[in-house]
């Protein structure tokens, strides 16, 4: 079913960006001293160890729950909207510090524009994979 095979495909990107940001190989993610001074995944999304650790937790949750359909619909109502959440709460921060180049979200986890902008549309994709009617899906 596609809501499943959407679930595993967004799980698997925020798997491989948790794996790979504790990779130290500069030209993959290279230090940025500038700003908040944070590494950035493929020179584009700031992180950290609690944030690759996040990214891990929501891979690896992801992958479970994709087995069956209920807990995929599960993963994607409760993830998407914490990832919009957090694709707001960003922006609100980034508005009240003036949008710097990138900013401690609530003191733990670097974000900025990149990293805003995959919350936003993995979170809406996550969130519609969840809420879709399943009388949909039966004529994919």
């Amino acid at each position: 079913m596609f809501i499943q095979y959407g679930v595993r495909l967004i799980s698997i990107v925020y798997t491989l960006f948790g794996i790979l940001g504790f990779l130290p190989i500069h030209f993959l993610n290279p230090m940025h001293h500038e700003g908040i001074g944070t590494r950035y995944l493929f020179n584009l999304v700031a992180i950290n160890t609690v944030h690759n650790l996040i990214h891990l937790a929501v891979g690896i949750a992801g992958l479970f729950a994709a087995r069956t359909l209920s807990n995929a619909r599960l993963w994607g109502k409760v993830c998407g909207s914490v990832l919009l959440l957090v694709f707001v709460g960003g922006m609100v921060q980034a508005t009240i510090e003036g949008y710097p180049q990138d900013q401690m979200f609530i003191g733990l986890v670097p974000l900025n524009s990149p990293g805003h902008i995959l919350h936003l549309v993995t979170g809406s994709i996550a969130l519609y994979l969840g809420l879709v009617p399943l009388q949909r899906q039966e004529h994919s």
